[in-house]
């Protein structure tokens, strides 16, 4: 069997899987082994890195590489059964919904290397994820994102020193400050997510002012 044959194989596996947040990281890895070899290193970012991150405490159909892309991505990806849609790629067989919404992360951005079987995946790092949301929950008034950034603070073993400070660059270390005040009433009243979601709503109307 040659290597598209291999990895329409693992593909078929990947899509397989029940567990969402698995699902979206080994999807990802089979597209990062077909890319790598073409000088390509896909990075997880978006919805289905919050995913992987929180072990299913968002769920996301769609799952978003950054990478230089080009014609060249696009041929791979059709080989591996998928239909281009603009700048996306959809697979109906399988319910795979790929976006390559940028060729380069953001100037400052990190990654970490996920094992994945035999590929490592590169996924955004955690701090410039919450930042990424942040920006999402301020900037396009996304009220999931700014849930989001919350289930993504209440992991800890980030950097609070790299995350403050790329807060600060991206101009939302008011967003950090007000998530991080919604946080401490939700722990201290005991609040259901109905309620956070509220208040995080109130505080994002702040922002605004």
């Amino acid at each position: 069997m040659d290597l598209i044959g291999q990895l329409k194989n693992k593909l078929d596996a990947a899509a397989d899987l029940e567990v969402s947040a698995e699902r979206g990281v080994a999807v990802a890895a089979v597209i990062a082994e077909a890319l790598q070899p073409l000088g390509q290193d896909p990075v997880l970012v978006g919805g289905a890195a919050v995913e992987f991150y929180t072990q299913g405490g968002y769920a996301t159909a769609d799952i978003d590489l950054v990478t230089p892309g080009g014609e060249v991505v696009a041929e791979v990806m059709i080989k591996l059964g998928f239909k281009r849609l603009g700048k996306d790629f959809i697979d109906e067989r399988r319910q795979l919904y790929i976006e390559f919404p940028s060729a380069f992360l953001r100037p400052g951005e990190q990654v970490q290397g996920l094992q994945i079987g035999d590929v490592t995946l590169q996924i955004i790092a955690l701090e410039d994820l919450i930042v990424d949301r942040l920006c999402a929950y301020k900037f396009w008034k996304s009220g999931v994102d700014g849930l989001n950034s919350l289930l993504l603070l209440e992991l800890g073993g980030f950097d609070e020193s790299r995350l403050a400070l790329r807060a600060q660059v991206e101009e939302v270390d008011d967003a950090l400050q007000a998530v991080h005040q919604v946080r401490e009433q939700v722990i201290r009243q005991k609040l259901d997510p109905q309620h956070a979601n509220q208040l995080l709503e109130q505080e994002m109307l702040k922002l605004s002012e």
